[in-house]
């Protein structure tokens, strides 16, 4: 800590830092602050008034959901939960068409239960869908759809008929240079006007798909530097061993490529959970959406630091879990292809 100048310079600001800003922010969020009330009265000391988050955590989750109906949200988050797990592990044993069709069918039924379009289930509108777990559903079908989409068109960029690649590039490029604002108002103006007649599609199916679009061609990207890194070697087993294209691209290919392009995927689902928060611009309220709304709440007065911080922090969770699963993928892959040690 103190062994030379510079190391003295760097602990000296360190600890500047943490005694000018965290022990106050500690002071304001733990020790000085309300936890227990139902009322803006019961807020009464200088710290932070954590009722507030505790008296608006339903509508934090669930937007304008009606309460009574918040098991229907609440099951459909289950089911795209399980659709993802039970993908991933088909997938994980090479049986991809499967996890893609396991995946599509529990989106679909997620999506339902979700709008309440099952019998014995109150159909609830879109306009009245938020919070975080709009948020989640968003990013958990995005992320899906994304990935398939962005790995047909890394392998269309790769693909040896110049019509193919030409028109894989040229979207790709496209989309990455128009920034996520600009799409969705694309897709939300011009997306009706694409539909066959009578044909509709509500604000959170365009929406997602807007976000689909904008995300599958970075997706794009990350899995085509993965499948440029495999060695040629790989693809001369292929051959030597007999097996179709479509076998060793599943087989040999893909998993080498998907190793390389992890940390590029992982970068990419986070930029996706953080880009949900821009559908507020075209009217619809995720969990920063709503968490503004319940700020705007005049009877509690100020309590922009309270909902701010809760927001960040629960960004931060999302962020960081998935920054972990990423890092524990990789060191699973990192031990399978190296091998048990001698």
């Amino acid at each position: 800590m103190f062994i030379d100048r510079n190391s003295t310079v760097a602990t000296l600001f360190a600890l500047a830092v943490f005694l000018g800003l965290v022990v106050p922010f500690l002071k304001w969020a733990l020790l000085d602050a309300d936890f227990i009330g139902s009322t803006p009265e019961d807020c009464r000391r200088e710290g932070a008034c954590w009722i507030f988050i505790s008296e608006k955590f339903g509508q934090l989750i669930y937007g304008f959901y009606p309460r009574a109906d918040w098991w229907q949200v609440n099951l459909s988050l289950a089911a795209l939960f399980a659709g993802c797990v039970a993908a991933f592990l088909l997938a994980k044993r090479y049986q991809v068409m499967a996890a893609i069709a396991a995946y599509l069918v529990t989106t679909g039924v997620s999506f339902n239960l979700f709008g309440g379009n099952f019998p014995g289930m109150n159909a609830i509108p879109v306009e009245k869908w938020g919070g975080l777990s709009i948020t989640l559903l968003l990013f958990a079908i995005g992320m899906g759809v994304s990935f398939v989409f962005g790995g047909l068109l890394a392998l269309g960029r790769r693909s040896d008929r110049t019509l193919i690649r030409a028109v894989c590039s040229f979207y790709v490029e496209f989309m990455r240079g128009l920034p996520l604002i600009a799409i969705l108002f694309i897709a939300v103006i011009l997306l009706p006007l694409f539909l066959p007649g009578g044909a509709e599609a509500n604000m959170f199916m365009r929406v997602l798909v807007g976000i689909c679009l904008y995300t599958s061609s970075y997706m794009a990207e990350s899995i085509r530097a993965g499948l440029d890194s495999v060695p040629r070697g790989s693809r001369e087993a292929i051959y030597a061993l007999g097996l179709s294209r479509w076998n060793g691209e599943k087989l040999v290919v893909f998993p080498q490529a998907l190793i390389v392009a992890l940390p590029g995927l992982v970068n990419t689902l986070i930029a996706l959970i953080k880009d949900t928060s821009l559908i507020i611009i075209v009217g619809m309220h995720d969990f920063l959406g709503s968490t503004q709304l319940a700020m705007a709440d005049v009877a509690w007065g100020n309590v922009l630091w309270e909902g701010y911080v809760f927001a960040g922090a629960v960004y931060f969770a999302l962020c960081f879990g998935l920054s972990a699963i990423g890092t524990r993928i990789e060191k699973h892959a990192d031990r399978y292809r190296l091998g048990p040690k001698a």
